[in-house]
């Protein structure tokens, strides 16, 4: 029995992103959107995210919440069979939302379907698979802005050291093969868009699902995981790597594409060399704040090198998973 007061809220989970009809077949890991049934529960909002876990197994993160008010975050398991996904599992929402309930559903064509129940009470709700769209993705370069990867094999020739494995997808998309790339430019203080794409890899776990990393100025990485559904962490998806938390978890699935917003200002040096500003970077992900001006004291592991400087490469960093990069970007700042 797993619970878990988050700040977390429907409207940050979709930030002012679009919400998109579910094509079908709809596979059953993602997002769904709805409700309760129940009149006396209509006071109470209900969303979930469906992770796979190998095997026609599977997770269901539950959301409950009064209207306005904080979620409760809960758990249930469950497994596919001829077809249909079966949910069943306790949850505690608390004394204030009616306590120990036992949950029962199905997923079957990217409809979710069952109940909460007690002694007291029992409320049913219905679920549909929903596909939510960052509202920065596809944005277009601003003036000034100098375009590193556009879907143009000429682009990634002119702006990047780049492995021969990294090949450039019939999307537009340059997938990571095999080694780490970064840009033949040096940037600093600027304003910075990137899409990603992490692969569906169910049986895997934790760092081995989906990494990668945007590792700003070479040196700080902003990480890219498969950490839908999951606690917010400094090793998981948006974390600055072993050095900030993410505010909340704006993760989309696996298979969607999604943005990262970033406003980068390098550390600053006098005329000694001596550092007298340490760098400060916000993030965006999906269109939610996960980073406001963050202060970042040195490096994180994993890039080119331990020195800071004013300005450095965007290192693209490949985990042996098949993360896919496209539509990158950097205006730079005066």
């Amino acid at each position: 029995m797993k619970r878990s007061i988050v700040i977390l809220t429907l409207v940050l989970a979709i930030g002012a992103g679009s919400v998109l009809a579910q094509p079908q077949p709809a596979p059953v890991y993602g997002n769904y959107q709805g409700g309760f049934a129940e009149q006396a529960w209509t006071d109470r909002t209900l969303r979930a995210q469906v992770v796979g876990e190998g095997g026609e197994s599977y997770r269901a993160v539950l959301y409950v919440a009064p209207k306005g008010g904080q979620e409760i975050r809960t758990e249930v398991r469950g497994k596919t069979a001829r077809g249909v996904t079966r949910f069943e599992g306790q949850v505690d929402l608390g004394a204030a939302l009616g306590g120990v309930f036992n949950v029962s559903g199905d997923i079957s064509k990217g409809v979710f379907t069952g109940s909460f129940k007690n002694s007291a009470a029992e409320a049913k709700f219905e679920l549909k698979r929903v596909l939510i769209q960052s509202p920065t993705l596809g944005l277009k370069p601003p003036a000034g802005a100098i375009v590193l990867m556009d879907g143009k094999q000429d682009t990634i020739d002119k702006n990047w050291n780049v492995m021969p494995r990294w090949v450039l997808q019939g999307d537009g998309s340059l997938r990571a093969e095999y080694s780490s790339i970064w840009t033949k430019q040096a940037f600093g203080d600027g304003e910075y868009h990137v899409e990603f794409k992490t692969p569906y890899m169910p049986g895997e776990r934790d760092q081995a699902r989906g990494n990668s990393g945007v590792y700003m100025s070479g040196r700080y990485e902003i990480q890219v995981l498969d950490s839908f559904a999951d606690e917010p962490a400094n090793n998981r998806c948006g974390g600055i790597y072993q050095q900030a938390t993410p505010l909340v978890n704006a993760c989309l699935p696996p298979e969607e594409w999604q943005t990262y917003d970033i406003i980068f200002r390098g550390p600053k040096f006098d005329a000694d060399g001596k550092k007298v500003k340490d760098v400060e970077i916000t993030v965006k992900h999906n269109g939610i704040v996960i980073h406001d001006k963050v202060t970042l004291k040195h490096p994180t592991p994993g890039g080119v090198d331990n020195k800071e400087a004013p300005t450095g490469q965007i290192l693209l960093q490949d985990h042996t998973n098949s993360v896919t990069y496209r539509n990158i970007w950097v205006k730079p700042l005066d």
